[in-house]
């Protein structure tokens, strides 16, 4: 196995396996920010990832790394840092693709949901940690944990995980992570991820 920064090939892997990633029920978290269907939302993925000043986001391309093996793409990862320009860099993406509807729906939609910058920010988060099905019970996603954590210069790094997703909870917790904070994202008013709670994990950089 080896692990390489993504490329423009690799697109297609990295979207079907964000959308896996973000399936709710019969939608998945991204048509419903857009207020779109999955053509539409594969579209705009695209477009964010070609966009060669979308820097630092967990939505571009030079922040993913991919597990390789034998060739095939098995698995990716990316390592975002929450600071101010990640923040900045995040909110300029969206108008320059999105169609005007799309914006607006983007817009209103995102008032749903409460805001958590204040636990979340300035830190290293690693996001989207996917393995196919392929490939998997091989340790790659252990191994794309380590190769990013080697790259943090801090004391701790950070995942998010869906409260429902206990068996993925359970491995990265035998991992050494450790639960940091559940967050509440479950109300009435939220249309993005319906009936779902977020818990943070950390773990410590010797």
């Amino acid at each position: 196995m080896i692990i390489r920064k993504a490329a423009e090939k690799d697109i297609p892997f990295l979207i079907k396996g964000i959308l896996e990633i973000e399936v709710k029920g019969s939608s998945n978290t991204y048509n419903n920010l857009f207020s779109v269907n999955t053509a539409t939302t594969e579209k705009y993925l695209t477009q964010f990832f070609l966009d060669e000043e979308n820097l630092d986001t967990e939505l571009s391309l030079n922040r993913f790394i991919i597990a390789e093996i034998d060739g095939n793409a098995a698995g990716f990862c990316t390592l975002i840092f929450t600071d101010a320009e990640y923040y900045r860099s995040k909110s300029e993406i969206f108008p320059v693709h999105l169609e005007k509807k799309d914006l607006e729906a983007l817009i209103d939609n995102a008032k749903t949901l409460p805001d958590h910058r204040s636990v979340s920010e300035n830190k290293h988060f690693i996001e989207y940690i996917y393995v196919d099905e392929n490939f998997r019970k091989r340790g790659i996603a252990k191994k794309m944990i380590e190769h990013q954590t080697s790259k943090i210069d801090s004391p701790a790094v950070y995942l998010n995980v869906f409260e429902d997703s206990t068996d993925v909870i359970r491995y990265y917790k035998s991992l050494g992570f450790e639960e940091w904070l559940r967050t509440e994202i479950d109300t009435p008013e939220n249309r993005i991820y319906p009936s779902v709670r977020k818990v943070i994990l950390t773990k410590k950089i010797d």
